[in-house]
């Protein structure tokens, strides 16, 4: 029966509300549960996958019949640098404090949920104190864990895990300002960060290997070449290609399709087919042991060209029509329009090509036969070769080479994926 007894409804008023509050608390409580979940199951499956990377670290930084002779996992005999974190020069200094306090201010950004064009938002108080205090506390806790590790003290491990705990209480005021996940998913997060911004900095930055390595085998000027030979090379294709595809497509020219087809059909030759004359004509013009030998053959790629005309054919015809009634000319409209709007398949396109030009062996190989033009990969066959009872001194060689492709895959990752999945929604 109804009633309209305003004391019915103003009994019932209350419980209605606290039932809400009751139902938003659970709610919210199933939210937090199933972060926490998530997360520390994309944890358990991320060092799941890593497991063999780290067992490659403990060989990388052991005597190789020392490792095989001891547990996996099992503490073996890796020597270690007598060293703090401001050990070096100052240069070296510089650069490592500016990559730790780069590595907590992507953190920190990860979790505030901005881009990188919104840099401003770190400037508050909370990611400022997290990223600056981090930074400090991971420089001394490593410096005095460097001297424990190296005087084998027998007190690393606590002081390892010192660090990490440090690290992160630091991290904690700047993920609780930024997005709270509860108390128990926070914590979780910033432990995982300690984790690896520690480990990482005790391996890569502790241990003895890496130093030798690097002196003996010269990394140094090898990594150099082949930085040089690669931005070249990159910068020289992805400008072909542009050019090349924008005349494939907005151009009108005779015999257009089959300059394009017999452009394609370039991709069927593999260098292999045409190494020998091209040898012959870098030797005519006294091309070995220079850049330009190992350049200027890679300048243009018909797979450049493929992907960016791709692209280009998906920008609608009537931009291009806009484009000519207000006067724009082939330049304007290619750097202003047809660039930007193809911007993830160049930028895809663009890693692809550095990644090419970095892994090259074959070629250098054919005309460099000076040590002091070697490039990374010929210095990284010298060492497998010269160092067979070393092979940790090979492992860091190979994983130190390793290093700029996953800075550059980290990096350009949002835009390979949106390059190679531009076009597969309508």
């Amino acid at each position: 029966m109804a009633t309209n007894d305003p004391g019915v409804v103003g009994a019932d008023a209350p419980m209605s509300t606290g039932a809400a509050a009751t139902a938003s608390a659970t709610d919210r409580g199933r939210h937090i549960r199933g972060l926490v979940g998530q997360y520390a199951l994309l944890i358990a499956l991320s060092m799941l996958v890593l497991g063999p990377l780290l067992l490659t670290m403990i060989q990388a930084l052991s005597q190789p019949f020392t490792w095989a002779k001891s547990k996996p996992l099992h503490p073996v005999a890796v020597d270690w640098k007598d060293r703090t974190w401001f050990t070096g020069g100052a240069f070296s200094v510089v650069v490592r404090t500016l990559v730790v306090l780069a590595l907590f201010a992507w953190f920190q950004r990860l979790v505030a949920g901005v881009s990188w064009r919104q840099w401003r938002s770190l400037l508050k108080p909370a990611h400022l104190v997290s990223i600056v205090g981090t930074t400090v506390v991971f420089t001394v806790m490593l410096s005095f864990t460097f001297g424990s590790l190296h005087s084998v003290d027998g007190v690393s491990q606590w002081w390892i895990i010192a660090s990490m705990l440090a690290v992160a209480a630091c991290l904690l005021p700047g993920m609780f300002a930024a997005r709270p996940l509860g108390p128990v998913g926070t914590l979780l997060g910033a432990a995982a960060m300690a984790l690896v911004a520690v480990g990482a900095g005790v391996i890569f930055v502790g241990a003895e290997a890496w130093t030798a390595t690097w002196d003996s085998a010269r990394l140094g000027p090898a990594m150099n070449q082949s930085l040089k030979m690669a931005v070249l090379i990159t910068v020289l294709q992805v400008v072909t290609s542009i050019t090349s595809a924008y005349a494939f497509v907005f151009l009108d020219f005779p015999f257009k399709r089959v300059i394009f087809a017999l452009f394609m059909i370039t991709l069927l030759l593999p260098l292999e087919v045409t190494l020998v004359g091209n040898v012959a004509l870098i030797r005519q013009l006294e091309w070995i042991n220079t850049t330009q030998g190992l350049v200027l053959p890679f300048a243009a790629t018909a797979l450049g060209t493929f992907l960016v005309r791709q692209g280009f054919r998906g920008i609608p015809p009537e931009i291009n029509d806009a484009c000519r009634l207000d006067g724009y000319g082939h330049l304007a409209f290619l750097t202003k329009f047809a660039v930007p709007l193809t911007r993830p398949v160049i930028a895809a396109f663009t890693v692809i090509s550095a990644l090419g030009a970095w892994n090259q062996y074959l070629w250098p190989r054919s005309i460099i036969d000076n040590d002091d033009y070697a490039t990374l990969q010929i210095q990284l066959r010298t060492i497998v070769g010269e160092n067979v009872a070393d092979a940790n001194l090979s492992i860091a060689a190979a994983l130190v080479a390793a290093l700029p492709v996953l800075v550059l895959l980290v990096a350009f990752q949002r835009q390979i994926i949106r390059g190679l999945t531009a076009g597969a929604v309508k």
